[in-house]
């Protein structure tokens, strides 16, 4: 924990930004544009579309039936995987970045 202190604003940032560059640019079953446009809120089509806005705005409300759907729609455990992570990432950083500007401006 003494070390967490001692991590600065910009090293936290660049730590988070290398785990968002390593979870879009390293190999994987999704193909890392895709990864990369979920982390930056894309949308998809289909079953796995609809899980994608399932985790970005009810997270805690995602079913063994959204998984399977999205199974259904032709994704398999590792894409599902890939898909959880990068969505998981985007909306870290965009509530990160809302929390930020919040407290710059006072609220």
């Amino acid at each position: 924990c003494d070390r967490l202190d001692r991590v600065t604003r910009a090293e936290r940032r660049a730590f988070f930004e290398s785990i968002v560059q390593g979870a879009c640019e390293r190999p994987g079953k999704l193909a890392a544009e895709t990864r990369r446009a979920l982390v930056d809120g894309a949308a998809l089509p289909g079953a796995a579309g609809d899980l994608v806005e399932r985790i970005r705005h009810a997270a805690h409300a995602v079913t063994d039936a959204d998984v399977e759907a999205a199974r259904s729609g032709g994704c398999d455990d590792d894409q599902l995987y890939e898909l959880t992570v990068a969505t998981a990432l985007g909306q870290s950083r965009q509530r990160l970045a809302a929390v930020l500007r919040a407290l710059k401006r006072g609220d």
